[in-house]
């Protein structure tokens, strides 16, 4: 059985190991995650092209959700993701993320501009110049968060 692991880097060699040893396979691909109890993740796992990679969420400026796709962006490189929106939600530290819409999860630290819009709505600029929605769901929840 393949599974992938989202375990801190203390306990990555050891649990891998024993996960070895029974058998498994550690694939960053697989459709099944270990993860640690209460830890949020350091990485996220993406494909450039189609090659797998760990995107670290410090460089992460925000997340979008397009149809069935999910992207990463960073201030450099766009990556695919397999997870869902929520999954990264969950797994995304609340204090750094923030969800804006049912589509986008943004990095808090990358708010450059804020500009109102009509009806309940908030437009930032991120720091890799994109522009983003706060939708009206979403409203209350970003002006607590910034304190606006």
């Amino acid at each position: 059985m393949k599974i992938s692991l989202s375990v801190s880097e203390e306990s990555y060699k050891d649990i891998e190991k024993k996960l070895l040893a029974l058998g498994f396979i550690i694939d960053d691909d697989a459709p099944f995650v270990l993860t640690e109890r209460n830890r949020y993740a350091e990485f996220i796992c993406g494909k450039d092209e189609d090659v797998s990679c760990h995107i670290p969420v410090s460089e992460v400026v925000y997340i979008e959700s397009m149809g069935h796709d999910i992207f990463v962006h960073t201030k450099d490189k766009t990556y695919r993701c397999t997870d869902r929106l929520w999954q990264l939600e969950k797994a995304l530290d609340p204090a750094f993320f923030l969800r804006i819409s049912n589509s986008v999860i943004i990095a808090k630290k990358q708010v450059r501009g804020i500009r109102s819009a009509l009806s309940q709505k908030f437009i930032l600029t991120l720091s890799d110049g994109n522009r983003v929605d706060v939708t009206r769901s979403y409203y209350y929840i970003f002006k607590s968060e910034f304190g606006i």
